[in-house]
């Protein structure tokens, strides 16, 4: 195990793991051997498994018109195919040994797994992707862009696993979400608020609006009952947690998605009175994709059961979403939810809870 550790912290990957975490990566590797020229995986296959090259050196090859380009050469330490493996597209080139080559073999399922069960590890992979997509141009990072996309939600549903109540939560608030902002389009005022490529991003972030939550001790944030008002101070603290955390990411990757991100953790309890919190911000003051993650939020939450109350039915959610408007929410976005609220009920008849 020792010597496959060595190995395998070699790869940017799994650089700076605990021994835990390298452990648990390497319970999930196999074994492959590939003699001199043998493919290993080829351009356009599905993007089911990586390979971290522990003996052997092999080549990366891209098809042109005139034949295969050699891209570069890989040897122990390194790994081909993770890219591929994060976003689950096809590959973007052929893998072939120049020599007797051997390597471990991780697949989608060890992938998946080590994502649930290993918030160190997909921590750092969102830190790889993060610095990969930084240092490159917007043509050759759209495929890590894929990749930073599917490790954000995994990340938002490693996070709310620890609540075995929320379900399907992130899945439909994050289409509330779209949905909402893309009725906001539509309006003369609030389009000017949304710039182009706003659905999508907010529909890529705010699944990551209570990632602030695991820095809420067990005892409060999986408490069986109603919080007392001083368990309700601590929760209340996730929202400045998840905003510290994406100040760091914007500390080495400063983009308008990142900010995004930071403004809906922390803004996503701020009311329109201004009776929310961190901030008790009010109106306007409060960032737009703060106000819809809101909405989205809440309404969510009052279809919902939890342990101290049922859920409530369409139509005493519509009364409250009406009820609310001007104090809790923006009174407009209430109004265009309430306008086009049989959408909303077919998000969430599509994500129902198992």
């Amino acid at each position: 195990m020792s010597d496959l550790r060595e190995v395998v912290k070699q790869s940017e990957l799994f650089h700076g793991l605990t021994g835990a975490s390298l452990d648990r990566v390497i319970r999930h590797l196999k074994r492959e051997s590939f003699a001199s020229d043998q493919v290993i995986c080829r351009e356009d296959d599905p993007g089911d498994s990586m390979y971290i090259i522990v003996s052997g050196r092999v080549s990366v090859l891209k098809t042109m018109a005139w034949g295969q380009r050699e891209l570069r050469q890989s040897g122990p330490g390194e790994a081909v195919g993770e890219m591929a493996l994060l976003t689950q597209e096809p590959r973007s080139a052929t893998v072939k040994a120049v020599e007797p080559t051997e390597c471990l073999r991780l697949d989608y399922e060890g992938m998946s797994t080590l994502l649930d069960e290993d918030s160190h590890f997909a921590q750092r992979l969102a830190k790889v992707v993060t610095k990969r997509l930084s240092a490159l141009g917007r043509r050759t990072s759209d495929e890590l862009l894929g990749a930073y996309r599917a490790l954000m939600f995994a990340l938002a549903d490693l996070t709310d696993s620890r609540d075995p109540e929320t379900g399907a939560h992130l899945e439909r608030t994050r289409n509330y979400c779209a949905l909402l902002a893309e009725k906001c389009t539509k309006d003369a005022h609030y389009s000017k608020l949304l710039r182009p490529g706003f659905i999508d991003e907010i529909y890529n972030v705010s699944p990551l609006h209570d990632i602030g939550k695991v820095a809420i001790p067990d005892a409060v944030l999986l408490k069986p009952a109603r919080l007392t008002p001083e368990e309700y101070e601590v929760m209340k603290t996730h929202t400045t947690a998840g905003a510290a955390a994406f100040e760091k990411v914007l500390g080495q990757c400063d983009t308008e998605l990142f900010r995004m991100a930071h403004r809906i953790c922390l803004h996503h309890h701020e009311k329109w009175d201004g009776t929310g919190y961190p901030k008790r911000l009010a109106g306007d003051a409060i960032p737009v994709e703060a106000r819809i993650m809101s909405m989205a939020d809440v309404y969510d939450a009052l279809l919902s059961k939890r342990v101290y109350k049922p859920s409530m039915s369409y139509e005493a959610t519509r009364e409250e979403i009406r009820r609310s408007a001007g104090t809790f929410f923006d009174p407009f976005m209430a109004g265009l939810m309430l306008e086009n609220i049989g959408l909303f009920e077919e998000v969430h008849r599509k994500h129902a809870d198992s």
